[in-house]
């Protein structure tokens, strides 16, 4: 056999003469070529599955010199499982059979160590008196471990986005009730002045728990992608004004003051709106953070060459020089001690960088060191400025609608199956002079569109038996219902729910915990729509 020979040599020669046609090298020109290719171990066996020859790539791979392991059975790189089970045998009958073998497993090191491998095993036959035997098996074998862990960390970010998505909508589920009681609370004209405070405190911390779990979920969304700008020329003056409004609960409660420098002239950025004031929120909130109660916070905006900048500076605890860089990187804060009053979850920065970074600009940061506070820059692409003043910036003011008028009652139809999200917001809409019927499930509502005028429709997505795609259509299909203006209101949030939503016939889509601002733009919407007919065109 040829594991008798005395020497390796022999053997390379039959597959060079195998492959000679192929490559058009001449015999020892590619067996020197062979032997140099240092990312793939390639050798050959002999019938029995002995090592015959070893490449640097073998020898590099597998930890063996070709001393070594020349003439060793091919079974010392199996696991011992394998080995039991008779794999590597079976592979050469399967190649000696069909030609050919590929596998991908765990391979043993000389040292015991495991790397992932793609193996191929091909059959080398030879010409003997007129006569095709076997002679041997070339091996290719290639390190796949770095390329299984980048396989498994991209399946492992996959379910971490879905655990986020689940995780959100099973968060925002029960914080829907609690946002529609608080702004219930806030409808009542007379409390205590320790009602109050406690009201007011439960306000902060949903909103700011709220933040958290949109937070999260962006960072899934810029990871995979799914995030899409609405970009339209926008005046920073008015990002600023809104993100000021979004804050001054959390800066009231904490007494600080913000003091805002504008250009005379309106500096423009190509930009989505909601996205800029995102990034402006969560640099005022991370100087609120990390500055004293009753301190001061500055906001400056002006233009730097072809560049647009947005500032805002504290006086508060600074960053060490060490950490300039990394307190953008996921989940790192630059302030660690356990002695620290304001937590957080380490993406607030991380997704001003990224959403910064996808409109073209980019966010810096700059600090003296600890104790000398922090300037935040937003560096973003400028559109020609204006000479002309701007108007007043912030978000437009929504009025709710008076109560004890018929005109402006609506007749409201809550589809939840969770009661205490469906009865909170029942008594919300009331409270603002609505008739309101709930459904706790499908059979209910349409038992009461059969029998009663719909103007509003407010339906869950995920509920038991029949979902919410399931109710609207039902509803649809009653002729009463055909002028009702339909919104989804669910836990899940994310754009392709929010596209699900309309494309699947809803009007709207509301995301738990839904804020006041927003139910009473859609009652405003509804009315709107009763009005007549030539107010439909701007439903959606």
């Amino acid at each position: 056999m040829q594991s008798d020979l005395p020497a390796p040599e022999p053997s390379p020669a039959a597959p060079a003469r195998e492959l000679r046609p192929l490559v058009s090298l001449p015999e020892e020109r590619f067996r020197i070529l062979v032997e140099a290719v240092e990312d793939y171990a390639i050798f050959m066996l002999d019938r029995d599955g002995r090592v015959t020859s070893w490449n640097t790539g073998a020898q590099k791979i597998k930890g063996y010199s070709a001393r070594q392991i020349i003439g060793q059975h091919f079974s010392v790189f199996y696991p011992p499982e394998d080995i039991a089970a008779g794999k590597p045998e079976m592979e050469l009958v399967v190649a000696a059979r069909d030609g050919r073998v590929e596998d991908e497993g765990w391979r043993v090191r000389r040292d015991g160590s495991m790397f992932w491998a793609n193996v191929i095993i091909t059959a080398v036959y030879e010409t003997r008196g007129g006569k095709r035997e076997l002679s041997g098996f070339a091996k290719v074998t290639r390190d796949m471990t770095e390329r299984k862990r980048l396989r498994e960390l991209e399946v492992a970010s996959q379910h971490m986005n879905e655990f986020l998505s689940t995780l959100a909508h099973e968060l925002r589920n029960p914080l829907a009730p609690v946002r529609n009681a608080l702004s219930v609370m806030m409808l009542e004209p007379f409390v205590s002045p320790t009602v109050k405070q406690c009201r007011d405190m439960i306000d902060r911390q949903v909103t700011h728990l709220t933040r958290l779990v949109d937070d999260l979920l962006d960072v899934g969304r810029v990871t995979t992608g799914k995030i899409v700008l609405r970009l339209e020329p926008v005046d920073l003056k008015d990002v600023v004004a809104r993100s000021i409004e979004m804050m001054r609960p959390h800066l009231d409660m904490r007494q600080q003051a913000i003091d805002v420098a504008y250009p005379k002239t309106r500096i423009m950025v190509n930009g989505d709106l909601a996205r800029l004031v995102q990034i402006t929120q969560n640099l005022l909130s991370n100087a609120s953070k990390f500055s004293e109660p009753s301190s001061r916070i500055g906001v400056s905006v002006q233009a730097e060459g072809t560049m647009a900048a947005l500032r805002v500076s504290d006086r508060g605890c600074g960053v060490e020089p060490d950490a300039l860089e990394s307190i953008f990187d996921l989940f790192v804060q630059a302030d660690s001690r356990l002695e620290r009053n304001e937590g957080g979850l380490g993406v607030g920065l991380t997704l001003c960088r990224w959403l910064a970074e996808m409109h073209g600009g980019a966010v810096t940061v700059a600090s003296a060191g600890r104790g000398h506070g922090a300037t935040f820059t937003l560096h973003l692409p400028r559109l020609d400025s204006s000479p002309v003043e701007s108007e007043a910036g912030g978000a437009a003011t929504l009025h709710p609608n008076t109560a004890g008028h018929d005109d402006d009652t609506l007749h409201v139809l809550i589809v939840d199956d969770n009661r205490d999200s469906a009865d909170s917001m029942a008594m919300l809409m009331s409270l603002k002079g609505h008739r309101v019927r709930v459904a706790y499930n499908g059979l209910q509502a349409l038992a009461i569109a059969s029998t009663e005028r719909v103007d509003v429709a407010l339906i869950d997505i995920a509920m038991p038996g029949a979902d919410g795609f399931t109710v609207l259509r039902q509803l649809k299909s009653i002729p009463s219902t055909n002028e009702a203006l339909y919104a989804a209101m669910t836990g899940f949030g994310q754009a392709s729910d929010m596209e699900r939503s309309l494309q699947g016939g809803f009007d709207a889509h509301l995301t738990k915990p839904v804020p006041l601002a927003l139910i009473d733009a859609l009652l405003q919407r509804a009315l709107e729509r009763r009005s007549g007919p030539e107010t439909r065109s701007d439903d959606r």
